[in-house]
């Protein structure tokens, strides 16, 4: 991506000033100096600036007179255009834009009726069931919106649910990106237009079985009169999400709709434009409608590129890294910063950070196998400096699975079962499970007292030194690496930090070969995702530790089939609390939504910590943001042309005071070139 990085803009700010000053005579005469020091800065850094840099942080010509656009910031890109294969929020954000699933989550985290428009487990006495003998809760069966066409104006029936779905269940393996829905799914059937049922069964033994979970099915619906004639797999790896050469390159359902350029805007990487789709469904069932034209989606690798864009007006909405919405925050509450306002809360998604362990025995240094060196390390990690210092506060400390802002699932360790901040009982323990520091260099050793040893992970006088993976597009994952591999100095353990970028460090993960990273997860409103994704059900999949345990696999699988409500509480904060002992991750912070967002251009943003739901964040399908927005500003405007502007009189300033030198220069005796 082309953008203008901080410091260049910095830079520019900077040399004006300075030459404002000097043009101006209020700066003394040895300050005279630095006027061809600052004008040759000046123009480097104007020569610089790419055509292509300017439109990527200022905006482009958006939108046609009377034209109204919703312009949002992300420091993520979307990594591609195939719901199938997409890995960073930023992407699920893009496909809940223009696809639909059969359920959706409402303003107050409920689970909400989108494709579906009612949805319930088929009771025993149902005529099929008697037959098969299938239990309660293991075959579900949903109505169709009628209402819903597809992009292209061809209607959505049942037949495109069914089709979706049995490429998803039937092609388990390669379709890994909705494997915490399909794992228990067996087949999906119509039995009517606007009529499916779901037969859900153990994979492991092909017996029926109930999955309680099915009321939340977020997988987007596919367009079966357009993809029938590819295969699964080159559905799953080869295609790119876009039809090429037709009218509607991409063919969802949703709000909004894909332009011809999409895969040209998507190839070069500093947007995506997406505009309103006129026969949304919902329209006709809620009377809801989209009341802006478009929405562009702008991809910064700066956050203080984002955070300028933001105040100068390109773009209404953006979600910034701690240390930059902190300054964001400050200028709001301050009223120096007008017509914003910020929002910082725990995040609907329930995005949480943690330093995962692998689990396999593969990877540099196996002696992170043993849970006393795991415990000891989870002693060693103040999670309340991290929070404070690396999320500037804005976070909570990280215990288990699910974040605080689900309190119906959460489960928060006792006192009893805390691994409290403590260096010294994490120095007793590592010494007292075989880890000395034999040749005295600070970092411990593995002896033949050691797990480690004695399990063959690895060989005596091991070091328990390990390799951390961070995310580059996370800058303060590395510092936060940093503060550990100090920290965890002090009982003896080494850290050697690797930055990476995201897609990279994700294709190490799952090759289960690594020792240790600081990775993410978000979850929905139901726990069966999450809880999905810590299993061995989930290796080779989604799974990125190969963690298991034989008591966590039992509570796991008896969630999935218990249907009275407190009894399956009891078995999800089984799985949290056994998952937490393990310390297969030790989970960080619960990192907080920050956003800020203008109030000049677009009203209707809501209470975001009454109703968690309107968060851009949400997205599993038909946001009730969008359709509450209305736009307060028609019309685009060229701010490439303004900074264009501005660019000419930074010139005229430069000959100005390069003038003004020269008359100095003479007047002081100076010689000339």
């Amino acid at each position: 991506m082309q953008y203008v990085s901080s410091t260049n803009l910095r830079m520019l700010l900077t040399c004006v000033r300075v030459l404002e000053r000097l043009r101006s005579g209020k700066t003394s005469e040895s300050g005279s100096r630095l006027i061809l020091v600052s004008t040759a800065i000046l123009i480097a850094a104007i020569l610089s600036v790419p055509v292509g840099a300017t439109i990527g942080i200022i905006g482009a010509a958006d939108a046609a007179d009377g034209e109204t656009v919703l312009r949002m910031g992300f420091m993520q890109g979307v990594d591609t255009l195939n719901p199938l294969i997409g890995l960073n929020d930023a992407s699920y954000v893009f496909y809940g834009l223009v696809y639909d699933a059969l359920n959706c989550v409402g303003n107050d985290f409920t689970v909400d009726e989108n494709l579906a428009t009612s949805w319930w487990p088929v009771p025993e006495t149902d005529p099929q069931l008697v037959q098969t003998g299938e239990p309660f809760y293991s075959v579900w069966q949903y109505e169709i919106s009628r209402n819903a066409t597809w992009h292209d104006k061809e209607p959505l029936t049942a037949e495109d649910v069914v089709f979706t779905l049995n490429l998803n269940a039937d092609n388990y393996d390669s379709m890994w990106a909705y494997q915490p829905y399909t794992y228990w799914m067996h087949y999906a059937e119509k039995i009517g237009d606007y009529t499916v049922r779901i037969h859900f069964y153990d994979r492991l033994t092909g017996e029926a079985f109930p999955a309680v979970y099915a009321y939340l099915l977020a997988i987007p619906i596919l367009p079966k009169h357009k993809l029938q004639s590819i295969s699964p797999y080159d559905i799953a790896f080869n295609w790119n999400g876009v039809f090429g050469g037709e009218k509607y390159p991409i063919v969802g359902t949703g709000p909004f709709m894909a332009p011809k350029g999409i895969y040209d805007e998507w190839l070069g990487g500093d947007y995506l434009t997406l505009v309103k789709n006129p026969d949304y469904h919902w329209k006709a069932e809620r009377g809801w409608e989209i009341h802006f034209d478009k929405i562009r989606m702008y991809f910064y690798d700066d956050a203080t590129a984002m955070r300028l864009a933001l105040e100068g007006g390109d773009i209404d909405v953006a979600k910034f890294p701690p240390h930059e919405y902190k300054e964001v925050d400050r200028a709001v509450s301050s009223g120096e910063l007008k017509g914003f306002v910020t929002y910082d809360g725990l995040t609907v998604t329930q995005y949480w950070t943690e330093v995962a362990f692998n689990m396999a025995n593969d990877g540099p240094n196996p002696a992170r196998l043993d849970p006393a060196v795991r415990h000891a390390l989870a002693m060693a990690t103040n999670k309340s400096h991290i929070v404070q210092n690396f999320y500037m506060g804005y976070g909570e400390v990280g215990t288990t699975l699910v974040s605080p802002i689900d309190p119906v699932w959460h489960y928060e360790p006792t006192a009893d079962e805390l691994f409290e901040f403590d260096l010294d009982a994490a120095r007793a323990l590592l010494e007292s499970a075989g880890y000395i520091d034999i040749d005295h260099d600070g970092i411990r050793e593995a002896t033949d007292q050691s797990l480690a040893v004695q399990q063959n992970w690895v060989s005596e006088l091991t070091e328990l030194k390990f390799e951390m993976m961070t995310r580059r597009e996370f800058p303060e994952e590395k510092d936060i690496a940093m503060y550990l591999d100090q920290v965890w100095n002090e009982v003896g353990v080494d850290l050697e930090i690797e930055q990476m970028n995201e897609a990279t460090m994700a294709t190490i993960a799952y090759t289960y070969t690594y020792d240790t990273m600081i990775y993410f997860w978000s979850d929905d409103p139901d726990p069966n995702f999450m809880l999905f994704c810590m299993s061995e059900k989930a290796w080779d999949g989604w799974n990125d530790n190969m963690y298991t345990s034989p008591e966590y696999e039992a509570n796991y699988t008896n969630s999935v089939k218990e249907a009275d409500h407190d009894k399956r509480k009891e078995y999800v904060d089984n799985c949290q609390r056994i998952h937490y002992r393990d310390a297969s991750y030790i989970i960080l912070a619960y990192p907080y939504q920050t956003y800020a967002w203008s109030n000049e251009t677009f009203s209707g943003w809501g209470d975001w910590e009454a109703h968690p739901g309107r968060s851009v964040d949400a997205f599993w399908t038909g946001n009730p943001l969008y359709f509450d927005l209305i736009p307060l500003k028609t019309g685009g405007r060229s701010t490439t042309l303004y900074f264009a502007i501005g660019l000419g009189a930074i010139a005229v300033v430069a000959v100005g005071a390069i003038l003004a030198f020269r008359k100095m220069s003479k007047k002081k005796g100076f010689e000339e070139d």
